[in-house]
């Protein structure tokens, strides 16, 4: 009898510590997928960033319907350093910020030709630590002009970024990923060169930050460059 009283406690104890204190519905977190870092004008905030938040409504909408509410939202914000931009956005994003997704990284041509260094500095010492992101410049555009590409057959620009890069590399072998902790390690050697992919906008119009985009045979997409 004593056996089964001690046996009634443990399941109970079990069942009491196994649930996840930490859970969070997708709809009450900002889910950071992408970001673009450009240089910003304004020399007491360097940088102005672009975060990239997964839409839940407008995702679901995209894979079940086929309706054209936007998968992603934008967000943009200022700041002295990449780090402080974060914890600015939470005046911005209405939602609790998660980076833990965080799956691209765009770096606007301009800012990349003067503090490359700086800008992998704040990245590997941040919530972006994470070396397996994959990263790419903007060229001819910011990177914030890139995110803002609204992508016919891919549901984010980031998605699209990646998913193109992975068929290329496959299939014409012309340009492949290079990854946050690889371009650190050439930063930090002696002699070795950092180079990165680029990317630019094919066929731009305003139309293309728009929903309009997903209408037109000819339409505004995200394209790979040396």
């Amino acid at each position: 009898m004593k056996m089964n009283i001690s046996l009634v406690w443990m399941a109970a104890i079990c069942l009491l510590i196994s649930g996840c204190s930490n859970y969070r519905e997708l709809n009450e977190l900002g889910v950071i997928i992408a970001m673009g870092v450009d240089q910003n004008d304004d020399p007491k905030q360097p940088y102005r960033v672009t975060y990239q938040v997964i839409n839940p409504s407008g995702l679901s909408q995209t894979s079940t319907s086929g309706g054209q509410s936007l998968a992603v939202i934008n967000y943009t914000i200022t700041g002295k350093t990449i780090l402080e931009t974060l914890g600015k956005s939470a005046s911005v994003i209405p939602r609790e910020n998660n980076t833990t997704h965080l799956s691209l990284i765009i770096i606007g041509e301009k800012l990349a030709r003067n503090n490359l260094d700086l800008i992998f500095d704040g990245l590997d010492r941040g919530k972006y630590s994470r070396g397996s992101i994959p990263i790419f410049i903007a060229r001819g555009k910011t990177a914030k002009d890139v995110l803002g590409v609204i992508e016919p057959l891919e549901t984010t620009p980031g998605k699209n970024i990646i998913s193109t890069t992975q068929n290329n590399q496959k299939l014409y072998g012309s340009s492949s990923e290079v990854l946050a902790y690889e371009i650190i390690s050439s930063l930090l050697s002696e002699g070795k060169d950092a180079s990165l992919p680029g990317i630019s906008i094919s066929n731009d119009s305003q139309k293309g930050k728009q929903t309009e985009n997903l209408e037109t045979t000819n339409p505004t997409t995200i394209r790979l460059r040396d």
